[in-house]
């Protein structure tokens, strides 16, 4: 029931985000994690199987057999675990010095030639000119929605990660896509 009424408000409120952020996912050959895969993953829009992790028991179920209950900012695999380390929509709900943990984690548990990937909403440069945008993101259940520049001092080394912004619903909303290569 969660799975759908997630889905439902998807298709409400970022209708078109499915389908833009899949069109930004490179398929990864190898293991996959999904930190933060809530009851669904974008992952599985390319055809991969990654294995989940989050925080809400619910979640994980709807999810399916492939997930953990765990926190981000203790990620419970080994070093090197995973060839891509994919989390989307996951960072506004953490505050700072949390979501600077849980990237970390993310980077350790990427093997060394992997590719760690991470997708997050970011408020509107002038609300005015996104209305839609900005009531959307100002309601949003997570209470750190943040600037681009508040979201990319988030990661140590911000040089060594690649980054795009790019509007990725039909209602305007916006958000940034990080990017690096190495565990």
């Amino acid at each position: 029931m969660k799975a759908d009424l997630y889905r439902l408000s998807q298709t409400l409120l970022a209708p078109g985000a499915a389908r833009i952020v899949a069109s930004r996912i490179e398929r990864s050959p190898g293991r996959a994690l999904d930190v933060g895969c809530g009851p669904i993953s974008g992952l599985w829009c390319v055809g991969m199987k990654p294995v989940g992790v989050d925080m809400a028991m619910d979640r994980v179920r709807a999810f399916g057999p492939a997930a953990v209950v765990a926190s981000a900012t203790a990620l419970p695999f080994a070093d090197g675990s995973f060839d891509t380390v994919w989390s989307s929509g996951l960072l506004h709900h953490l505050p700072d010095d949390a979501a600077r943990v849980a990237i970390r984690e993310m980077r350790r548990v990427t093997r060394s030639e992997g590719l760690t990937i991470i997708f997050d909403g970011v408020l509107p440069h002038q609300g005015w000119k996104r209305p839609l945008a900005w009531l959307i993101r100002r309601m949003d259940r997570g209470s750190w929605m943040r600037r681009q520049e508040a979201f990319e001092a988030l990661f140590d080394s911000p040089a060594s990660w690649s980054r795009e912004r790019f509007t990725y619903s039909y209602t305007g909303l916006e958000g940034v896509i990080c990017q690096r290569a190495g565990g």
